[in-house]
């Protein structure tokens, strides 16, 4: 992961450098972070080394009576011309497995994290565009009790594999001044393009309402979809689910510097 990371940070500098060598009214930066949660529901394929394939189909109910511990968080800074945001998910769960004929039952166990970090350049007063680049790392696990075609007897095998990848992204966003009464955002971007994942993109949209100077509050859905597929025999590992659902945000306002 170091070898993504090493990168990102040389951008982000690279880029903060460019940005305060703007005029005086350009240098005034806003920052803004953002605790937030998911109520998610999963669903797509996994598949581990020589294991069957398996479907994962898990609500948001399923989803926090197996969550072990996760958090989210997001951080921004943004001037009259340009905008840095991360965006930061962590999550260690397990799931049970769809039966199918040859999978009686089954368990997955997965850790995932997911890091961006995206520079936007602002088009209109309400518009902006631009790169990013996200840094998956997943741990899955499986615990599987499958039947032998040719015997029919039912066997006991587990697998666990680490992969981490990297996705560049396109990313657009719409919504009004973040000093407004009432606010609203929606957020779209894809990529992967076969660098890291074969495709990932992701959607979000919010509403929320400014409290005061410091603290704001946001509602709204995220949806979000990885297709990961690399490696052959013992080596293999799929990662082809998506996940969506509503979520909250408690917005903090640092103010301008």
């Amino acid at each position: 992961m170091r070898n993504f990371l090493l990168p990102i940070s040389m951008a982000i500098v690279a880029n903060l450098s460019m940005l305060h060598a703007q005029n005086n009214s350009s240098d005034d930066w806003r920052y803004s972070i953002e605790p937030n949660m998911m109520l998610p529901h999963m669903s797509g394929k996994a598949g581990v080394g020589h294991l069957p394939i398996v479907e994962v189909d898990q609500s948001s109910g399923d989803f926090f009576s197996h969550l072990k511990y996760g958090g989210m968080l997001t951080f921004e800074a943004s001037n009259d011309k340009w905008v840095i945001n991360t965006d930061l998910i962590y999550a260690s769960l397990a799931a049970d497995v769809k039966k199918e004929p040859l999978v009686f039952n089954g368990h997955l166990k997965a850790r995932q994290f997911n890091g961006e970090v995206a520079v936007l350049r602002k088009i209109s007063p309400w518009l902006e565009a631009g790169v990013g680049g996200v840094v998956t790392s997943v741990k899955s696990g499986f615990d599987l009790t499958v039947m032998n075609p040719k015997t029919g007897q039912l066997v006991g095998l587990n697998r666990t594999k680490s992969q981490t990848w990297f996705d560049p992204m396109l990313v657009v966003r719409t919504m009004n001044a973040p000093d407004s009464k009432f606010l609203y955002m929606v957020r779209g971007e894809m990529g992967g393009f076969g660098v890291g994942s074969d495709f990932s993109w992701q959607l979000q949209a919010h509403v929320g309402y400014r409290f005061s100077k410091l603290f704001y509050g946001l509602v709204g859905y995220r949806y979000m979809d990885i297709k990961y597929e690399k490696g052959h025999g013992k080596d293999y590992f799929l990662y082809d689910l998506n996940t969506f659902g509503p979520m909250i945000k408690l917005g903090i306002d640092l103010g301008t510097f």
